[in-house]
């Protein structure tokens, strides 16, 4: 195996040779990695992309000859109690000649949407795992975790062998707050179960405290450059489409201010790229062997459009999105027909009985919708937490506020130290609460508002050119008067 890292982007091609593997979209830092995490086959090695500790951009090359070289791979079936138990269970091991490892893969981080839900024979085929190995020629072969002849390495060997998209937040960050939450607990044992003041302890663990918003506010600066710099590898798109939403609906969702403003259907060379309101970028291929095969649109009982979807050769369906988010108001016909010439497959018209139409068909994983509730909106519109998730906040907002409050119990040994945890704590609580209130009043006083009839009167109307095919029943009655 061979690694080069620090890749710099103008020496590498900006799109991978399908059949390509592409990462589960997530938001936030997620962006970054849905336009450069990538596994595929160059005609000689498997090439990974991915980030690395440092959040760099990397590759890696996994030769398929020499005595290293990947000769076969094996399907690790979970067996039911752990199929039923853990979502996303079993994994994919890579052997050379010898039959030692040289790599795995969790098929669930490689399906852009809706892993969770998806069997282990099914991810394998969705995520397109099968179509690369048989486009490098890997022979493939099936065992069980509970089989002698399945393969076991110690667990750290299993973190280095694993072919993996990056994490959603740099491993530094994590890292770091890691040992600033460690260093913080000592030093909060100490002086809390201690009858000694120790204005030096009680110093440390207010600038551990104080260090750990820092470190966040750093890494959202640092993730919103690193997003910037991704999209700039991107290809030019063919085509942006922007929603054109109509009226409320029946079953009350509303197009949202957020959801206007900030998703997007982007048609690149191969490629679509779906970004949900949250800032996930669902990619999807539109050529290869595990691409889309045609784009469907969906009619109801009555005929009228009630969404799009991609149709895979397997049969399988990614809903893209429900048609009165994306093309049923003003200009959404236009916009219709510049996608539909974007999107280099064969359009069909796919009739739903009222029993099938339901909001999972056309909103469903992968596809770009608003919220249904204002603060559920709020809430997934968060930036991408840490390793601890929802207690890590809490914990900073703990640490902090401790600083204030045992600052005068070292007053009288140490006032200079007990004014510093003072005021440490003090910022540090205004560096987690003002992005906090930012957040929720901005998306309060406006993304989450309902798109109003000015808004969609303010967009641009233009006449709509003849589709090739999949024409909306409006234009079919013009054409026939």
């Amino acid at each position: 195996m061979s690694t080069t890292d620090a890749v710099r982007p103008h020496d590498r091609p900006r799109t991978a040779p399908e059949p390509a593997l592409r990462p589960a979209a997530e938001p936030g830092s997620g962006a970054e990695i849905s336009i450069w995490s990538r596994l595929f086959f160059d005609g000689k090695a498997l090439v990974l992309r991915s980030r690395g500790f440092f959040g760099e951009r990397r590759e890696r090359r996994y030769p398929l000859s020499g005595p290293q070289g990947i000769s076969r791979a094996v399907l690790v079936f979970p067996d039911a109690e752990t199929a039923a138990r853990e979502r996303g269970a079993g994994e994919v091991w890579l052997l050379d000649a010898s039959g030692r490892p040289v790599a795995r893969l969790l098929p669930y981080q490689w399906i852009p949407a809706g892993a969770p839900w998806l069997n282990f024979e099914e991810a394998v085929r969705r995520s397109g795992i099968a179509a690369l190995f048989k486009a490098c020629g890997i022979p493939v072969e099936r065992t069980t975790q509970d089989r002698a002849d399945a393969p076991r390495v110690p667990w750290w060997q299993e973190l280095t062998l694993l072919l993996s998209p990056g994490p959603a937040l740099p491993l530094w960050y994590q890292a770091l707050r890691m040992a600033l939450g460690g260093v913080w607990f000592l030093a909060f044992t100490v002086l809390f179960f201690s009858e000694a003041s120790l204005p030096w302890l009680m110093l440390l663990a207010a600038v551990t405290a104080f260090l750990a918003p820092v470190a966040r506010l750093a890494v959202r600066r640092v993730t919103a450059l690193r997003n910037r710099s991704a999209a700039r590898l991107d290809p030019a798109p063919l085509v942006e489409i922007s929603p054109c939403p109509g009226p409320p609906e029946e079953d009350g969702t509303v197009a949202t201010r957020r959801f206007v403003s900030r998703a997007v259907l982007r048609v690149f060379p191969g490629e679509l790229s779906v970004v949900d309101p949250y800032g996930a970028d669902v990619r999807r291929a539109l050529s290869g062997p595990a691409g889309a095969v045609a784009v469907v649109r969906l009619t109801g009982p009555d005929g009228e459009p009630v969404g799009v979807e991609l149709r895979y050769a397997s049969g399988a369906r990614a809903p893209l999105g429900a048609w009165a988010d994306w093309f049923a108001g003003p200009g959404g016909e236009a916009a219709w027909d510049r996608f539909r010439r974007a999107v280099p497959l064969p359009c069909e018209e796919r009739k739903v009985s009222a029993v099938a139409l339901t909001p999972s068909l056309t909103r469903g994983p992968g596809a770009a919708f608003p919220g249904p509730r204002a603060k559920e909106a709020r809430q997934d519109a968060l930036f991408t937490r840490s390793i601890g998730t929802l207690n890590s906040t809490m914990f900073m907002m703990f640490s902090s506020s401790f600083s204030f409050w045992w600052a005068p119990v070292v007053r009288i040994e140490s006032p200079a130290a007990a004014r510093t945890s003072a005021l440490l704590g003090l910022a540090g609580l205004l560096l987690q609460f003002a992005p906090w209130c930012w957040h929720h009043l901005r998306s309060r006083s406006h993304f989450e508002r309902p798109v109003s009839g000015e808004d969609r009167s303010l967009r641009p109307r233009s006449r709509p050119r003849p589709a090739r095919s999949c024409t909306s029943p409006t234009t079919r009655k013009a054409r026939t008067r």
